[in-house]
């Protein structure tokens, strides 16, 4: 088992302890949905990647790095509420897009999981938000770390 699947296994665990038995509660996947989106508009905040005037202050590692910890936590979430067993290996998930382009399609992603409840798409926000932290300088290390 890869370090990411290892790593959904203990979070998915922790749901578990919670004793939840319904097959899909869709109100809690709404809410869960608006919290992601939150934490992820956090994380876009501090990259500073829409900060016109403000771009040359420095971007605080450590608020980033809790951030974009709370958003992974609420999409791993989002991921017990599908009930998606397993994730991609983090060397499976590719990386190309701009931290612009990446945190639109994660959005994007993210709001067709919440009407669709399609694996396919949570794999791809899923994949998108670990490249987005990657190309952030979040390594997978400090991710594991703080999870």
């Amino acid at each position: 088992m890869n370090e990411l699947s290892k790593m959904y296994q203990v979070y998915v665990n922790k749901e578990l302890q919670v004793g939840k038995n319904e097959i899909l509660n869709v109100e809690r996947l709404k809410q869960k949905t608006l919290s992601f989106l939150h934490d992820l508009g956090e994380v876009s905040l501090d990259s500073r990647c829409y900060l016109f005037w403000e771009k040359e202050e420095a971007i605080n590692h450590e608020e980033l790095l809790g951030h974009y910890m709370e958003g992974l936590k609420m999409l791993m979430s989002i991921g017990y509420e599908l009930r998606i067993d397993t994730i991609k290996n983090h060397t499976e998930i590719p990386n190309s897009s701009s931290i612009e382009d990446l945190i639109l399609k994660i959005y994007q992603a993210i709001i067709s999981v919440s009407s669709s409840y399609s694996s396919t798409d949570y794999q791809n926000a899923i994949d998108d938000y670990f490249s987005l932290g990657f190309n952030l300088g979040i390594d997978l290390d400090e991710i594991i770390d703080h999870i």
